[in-house]
């Protein structure tokens, strides 16, 4: 017999979520548990419950709960069959799908629940690479109706480094990805520390440029370094 703790990190791996995220995911379930929680129930030291079961079934796409738990199902016409024969009933299913003749018609549910996002407050205390993975310090918030549709975080910003465009205690909107263009401003980590910078890159290096001209640029002359996301807004 399996363990939901193994079930669940094999599960949250396969897809390629942190604990971080996966706790996100379930916030937006209505469940709230932090990393810590997960981390805990994978190692065996506690279960979820019912409800929490549920949903991380829904995330993780665990369609087959009780068989990776207790093995086969009793009294499943699959368990009659070896992987020959479970191979050939699976063949013969996605025939009948393939007819249109024995789907079920459901009707499509649209979702028009508000979006929410991670709201992270700068300066944040992350290792390179780690601010969105594993940093606490942040909260949940429901996406403005004017905010870019592709925002995947918010971050409010502490300082006058980027004024005029950026102003202290403002929030900006941020689409995660791990590359920004020549000129582009986003949201960096280097050797500890994360900023809102515009990317420069010349012959001479790469650099972290301010808008405000009482700053001086900042050189990137490290490997401690990771782009988080591209400004948008």
């Amino acid at each position: 017999m399996n363990t939901i703790g193994n079930i669940l990190a094999e599960a949250r791996k396969k897809k390629h979520l942190s604990q971080p995220e996966l706790a996100i995911e379930l916030e937006k379930l209505g469940i709230s548990k932090s990393h810590k929680s997960i981390s805990t129930w994978e190692k065996g030291l506690a279960e979820p419950s019912c409800t929490t079961l549920m949903a991380l079934s829904k995330i993780l796409g665990i369609t087959d709960i009780y068989d990776r738990y207790y093995g086969d199902t009793p009294e499943h016409p699959y368990t009659l069959l070896n992987e020959e024969g479970k191979a050939k009933a699976d063949e013969y299913i996605e025939l009948l799908v393939a007819s249109g003749k024995y789907t079920k018609h459901t009707a499509k549910i649209i979702d028009y629940s508000p979006k929410k996002v991670r709201l992270f407050y700068m300066p944040a205390s992350a290792g390179p690479g780690e601010f969105l993975d594993s940093s606490d310090n942040f909260e949940m918030v429901t996406l403005p109706e004017n905010a870019p549709n592709e925002t995947d975080f918010m971050i409010r910003i502490h300082g006058d480094s980027m004024e005029p465009q950026f102003m202290n205690g403002e929030t900006v909107y941020v689409k995660q990805q791990e590359t920004v263009e020549n000129g582009e401003v986003g949201i960096f980590g280097l050797d500890g520390e994360s900023y809102i910078k515009k990317f420069r890159s010349t012959p001479d290096g790469n650099y972290l440029i301010s808008l405000n001209p009482k700053y001086a640029p900042i050189p990137i002359r490290t490997e401690n370094f990771v782009v988080f996301g591209k400004v948008i807004g």
